[in-house]
């Protein structure tokens, strides 16, 4: 076991250092447009890591390259799909969602729609982080255990959590925003140098390492190239990475929240466009990442059978890179877990504030609307907790393609109400809600969450869709049947449409 003092003193120092982020943030939040938006106060190129960083979470820091470690480099080519939305938001949908001025993102299907689809979109949207941050939490606990397997796991989760609240409730968005860029630059430091040490660690060099992964099957297999959008082929993990990003560019607060956190739209844009290198890098990390792993376990020590998929970046990190960096990557594993929880805390308690609360109680002054949102954020860490706990007991399994079938099963539906809303101007709130009723439906059947199709119908059994590409599946389910009630149903009323679709911005 390669674990030492010294590893403490530099795990320390990068939690007491963004403790006093948050403490240093705290006295700029006077108001909820502080707390929420930063008042514009963000620099573009911090912006655009702190977009980079809450989707680039610890699920995907251990668990893509897990997925590449046993099937494959095409398993960490999802990001190439994501360019193509980032590029997309960039010139659409930041234009158009700082046009429409709005707090959250669910506010918009409220003026678009009716208040029905506000409180769905940002339920459904809190609901969703609460479970993706039980899943980030629970993987950097993962790594701490096998670090420290005589301590009890719960304990250590209560102490991440706890200090992933601590500086979001007490700093706002701003905290949340340099934090994020503060931890790329640590993780992507983490990321090269487990690449660094497990391609140097094959005998005979760089050029055996490749030779090794071509023979082994490490590489693009000919199946891949299969016109086929179910199992792992480039169409269906390219095709997926975009569909499934839908998602969290144009319906999920966390990341449009920031479209707004910069003075102006140039800025804005350029947040976005500045992830596209990012994303290119994110595509080396996560296959040298996976391939470094498996070439080191091939050469350099044996893998043992106890430890599985989700668990071997972490057992690597603590028994085989040198004392002072196990620290700083197992750093680097909370730096991709807070940059997530973070933002979600904090977009969370904006949706709860603005969407929830605030309708229902319109005389609150700013001063209350802020403190309640500094409450959620602590009342959403202490749930997310919970259920990384119930994570952490009941075993592990391939978490990577988990998530993202709960992100295409609650995600989906969501993302379909945005691309009707916005693109498609004679939808009313009625066939709106014929195609998102549609939706959930089919995601339900597609999902089958919890197993409650299973026990309902006799002889269900769970169609074979990739997980990766749910999402598409179930945002067509949407789209179609909103547009085609809409024929017989009727256009929606002007006040409805005019400067609030891609169509109508300038109609105001």
């Amino acid at each position: 076991m390669n674990w030492h003092w010294f590893n403490w003193i530099v795990l320390s120092a990068y939690f007491l250092f963004f403790i006093g982020l948050g403490v240093y943030f705290s006295k700029n939040n006077n108001s909820t447009e502080d707390y929420f938006k930063a008042s514009g106060r963000i620099p573009s190129w911090v912006n655009a890591c702190s977009i980079y960083a809450t989707a680039l979470s610890s699920l995907s820091f251990i668990a893509i390259p897990a997925s590449v470690f046993h099937k494959g480099i095409i398993m960490g080519m999802a990001p190439l799909g994501i360019i193509i939305m980032v590029i997309w938001s960039a010139f659409v949908f930041v234009p158009f969602f700082r046009s429409i001025n709005v707090t959250t993102a669910y506010e918009y299907l409220g003026k678009r729609f009716d208040n029905g689809f506000r409180w769905v979109g940002s339920l459904s949207f809190i609901l969703f982080h609460l479970i993706r941050m039980a899943v980030v939490l629970y993987l950097p606990t993962l790594a701490l255990k096998e670090a420290l397997p005589n301590i009890n796991p719960t304990i250590l989760l209560f102490i991440v959590s706890f200090l992933c609240v601590v500086y979001t409730s007490m700093g706002g968005i701003e905290a949340v925003v340099w934090s994020d860029a503060m931890q790329t630059i640590v993780l992507l430091f983490g990321a090269f140098l487990i690449i660094f040490i497990g391609y140097f660690a094959v005998p005979e060099g760089i050029g055996n390492a490749f030779s090794t992964l071509i023979t082994d099957g490490k590489t693009i297999p000919g199946s891949a190239w299969d016109l086929s959008l179910s199992g792992a082929t480039f169409l269906g993990i390219f095709f997926g990475g975009f569909f499934n990003s839908i998602y969290s560019y144009i319906g999920s607060q966390d990341i449009v929240q920031r479209y707004n956190t910069t003075k102006n739209e140039k800025e804005a844009k350029k947040s976005l466009l500045i992830n596209v290198p990012l994303l290119c890098v994110s595509v080396f990390i996560f296959t040298g990442m996976g391939t470094a792993l498996y070439l080191f376990f091939k050469y350099k020590a044996i893998l043992p059978e106890n430890i599985d998929g989700n668990a071997i970046l972490p057992y690597f990190v603590i028994n085989y890179t040198p004392i002072g960096f196990s620290g700083i990557i197992i750093a680097a594993i909370f730096a991709a877990a807070q940059s997530t929880v973070s933002s979600s805390l904090n977009s969370l308690a904006t949706c709860v504030t603005a969407d929830i609360i605030t309708p229902l109680k319109k005389d609150l002054t700013d001063a209350q609307k802020l403190k309640i949102a500094k409450l959620v954020s602590w009342g959403a860490g202490i749930l997310s907790t919970i259920l990384a706990i119930r994570f952490l007991h009941a075993g592990q399994g391939d978490m990577f393609l988990y998530f993202q079938a709960i992100t295409g099963l609650l995600g989906g539906p969501i993302a379909g109400l945005f691309l009707v809303g916005i693109f498609f101007k004679r939808v009313d709130n009625k066939a709106a809600w014929i195609g998102f009723i549609i939706s959930i439906l089919l995601a339900t059947y597609l999902g089958n969450p919890g197993g409650l199709l299973s026990k309902l119908l006799p002889g269900y059994v769970q169609p074979k869709v990739f997980e990766i590409l749910i999402s598409v599946v179930v945002m067509g389910a949407c789209i179609i049947p909103a547009w085609i009630s809409s024929l017989f149903l009727g256009k929606p009323k002007d006040e409805k449409i005019s400067g609030l679709t891609y169509f109508t911005l300038n109609n105001k």
